[in-house]
């Protein structure tokens, strides 16, 4: 399994990563003291800060399960909101 500074890198990747997935986002948010739930939709995701109590959520990529540039911003923005950017 790869670390957090690996994902937070190829997270952070310029040009965007094409292929960073919701596999990829569950360890990442795992490793940032996240849980993660179901969505109120069908296909949502979201993720709980255990630390910050801070939510993100949006709905799940479909029909492959790479994400889209404003998933990755949404994540970006949240990883930096808790402090876990370094």
């Amino acid at each position: 399994m790869p670390k957090k500074k690996d994902l937070i890198e190829k997270l952070y990747r310029k040009p965007y990563p094409k292929n960073f997935t919701t596999r990829e986002l569950d360890a990442l948010m795992s490793k940032c003291n996240c849980e993660k739930y179901q969505g109120g939709r069908g296909s949502g995701i979201g993720y709980y800060h255990i630390i910050t109590g801070r939510q993100l959520q949006f709905d799940g990529p479909h029909p492959g399960n790479e994400l889209y540039k404003y998933q990755i911003d949404m994540i970006k923005k949240f990883i930096k909101d808790i402090g876990e950017k370094e």
